[in-house]
C-alpha cells in the first residue's frame, strides 16, 4: 500500500452542490481489496484480466498459451489456451494488434470459453482489448480504473470541484476526484493531453492511485496519478479531415497547424517561414513514432512521439 496514498470517496455520486456538506469517508486503496459481490474469472463472469505469456515446454495447447489474472482482486492465475475473439467484433487487423502486442502490456475483458473436449483446457473468449503504452511498466500496488467526466456536472462554490468519476475495475466501487495526471506513464515527448482524453472521454484503462493536488478554498484536490495507460485498441485514431486549401498569398508563408485530441492536424493560420530555427526531430523511444507538423510558434514545429500503434498503417 502506498502510504501518502489518501482520498475522498463520495457515499453519494448524486448532485450536490459543493459548498454543502457532502458525505465522504476517507478510504486508503489497497490492490488486495475485493468487492465480495462480484464473480472471479468464470465461463459466467465478463471481467478485466491482465496477461502473462505461457513459457513453459510441453506440447500446445496444455502449454504456451496465456497466464490470465482478474485486475484488482487477490484470486490466482488461469491459464488460457488463446484467445477466441468471435464476440469482439475485431477485423483481423484488430486482432493483429492483439496478438502481437507484449503480453505483459494488455489488458482483456472477457470471460473463459468451454473446456475443450480433448486437452481440458478454456480459451479466453475476448470482447474488449486495451494495450498500454510500449515500455512502461505499472507500479507495485497501482489499482485498475476506468474513468469519466460526470453526465451532470457539479455545480461548485468553492474549488475543487470533483465532477470526474473514476470506476474501479471488477467491482461496484466509484470515486469522486478532480483531475488527471499522466506524467508518470509518458515517455519523453509524448503527447500528455491526448492520454488525459483518452482516458476521460474513451473509456482507456489506467493502473494508477489518487494524491493530493493543490489545496484550494474547498480543500485539497485529488488526482487519478497513472502510472500506465492502457488504450482502446478498437478506439483507432481517424480517418482525421481532409482539407483542401488555398495556397498562402504571402511569399515564404506555409498553413501552419493544431493537433486535435484525436491526433488530426487541423489547418490553422498561413504564416512566414523565415527565421524558423532549424530543428532535428526527437529520437522516439523503441514503440513509439514520431509526428510533427508546423505550428504558428516561435518555433516553427512541433513534435511527438506517438504510440506506433494506434497510428493508421
Amino acid at each position: 500500500m502506498n502510504k501518502y496514498l489518501s482520498i475522498f470517496m463520495y457515499l453519494s455520486l448524486g448532485s450536490c452542490l459543493v459548498g454543502c456538506a457532502l458525505d465522504t469517508v476517507a478510504d486508503e486503496l489497497s490492490s488486495e481489496q475485493v468487492d465480495a459481490t462480484e464473480a472471479d474469472l468464470s465461463t459466467n463472469a465478463v471481467t478485466f484480466v491482465t496477461v502473462r505469456k505461457d513459457n513453459r515446454k510441453c506440447a500446445a495447447p496444455s502449454c504456451g498459451g496465456y497466464w490470465v489474472k482478474d485486475v484488482n482482486r487477490s484470486s490466482g492465475e488461469q491459464y488460457v489456451s488463446g484467445f477466441d475473439f468471435g464476440s469482439s467484433g475485431f477485423d483481423e487487423q484488430l486482432i493483429g494488434k492483439v496478438t502481437d502486442a507484449p503480453a505483459d502490456e494488455l489488458i482483456l475483458r472477457g470471460r473463459l470459453g468451454k473446456k475443450e473436449a480433448k486437452h481440458g483446457t478454456r480459451k479466453l473468449l475476448v470482447y474488449q482489448a486495451f494495450r498500454g503504452l510500449p515500455g512502461v511498466k505499472p507500479l507495485p500496488g497501482d489499482v485498475y480504473f476506468q474513468a469519466e467526466t460526470r453526465d451532470v456536472p457539479i455545480q461548485c462554490f468553492t474549488a475543487p470541484c470533483p465532477n470526474e468519476i473514476a470506476h474501479r475495475l471488477n467491482t461496484n466501487q466509484q470515486y469522486a476526484f478532480s483531475g488527471y495526471q499522466v506524467a508518470l506513464a509518458a515517455r519523453p515527448h509524448v503527447d500528455q493531453d491526448w492520454l488525459v482524453d483518452r482516458i476521460q472521454h474513451h473509456k482507456a484503462v489506467v493502473a494508477a492511485l489518487f494524491v493530493k493536488g493543490d489545496k484550494y478554498p474547498g480543500g485539497y484536490e485529488y488526482l487519478l496519478d497513472a502510472s500506465q495507460v492502457y488504450l482502446d485498441i478498437a478506439d483507432a485514431v481517424g480517418p482525421c479531415p481532409a482539407y483542401k486549401l488555398a495556397a498562402c498569398s504571402e511569399p515564404d508563408a506555409d498553413w501552419a497547424y493544431t493537433r486535435d485530441v484525436n491526433l488530426c492536424l487541423l489547418p490553422e493560420v498561413c504564416m512566414s517561414t523565415l527565421g524558423c530555427p532549424s530543428l532535428q526531430p526527437p529520437r522516439c523511444e523503441d514503440g513509439y513514432s514520431v509526428s510533427a507538423w508546423r505550428t504558428n510558434s516561435p518555433s516553427c514545429i512541433r513534435f511527438a512521439c506517438d504510440p506506433s500503434f494506434v497510428l493508421p498503417n
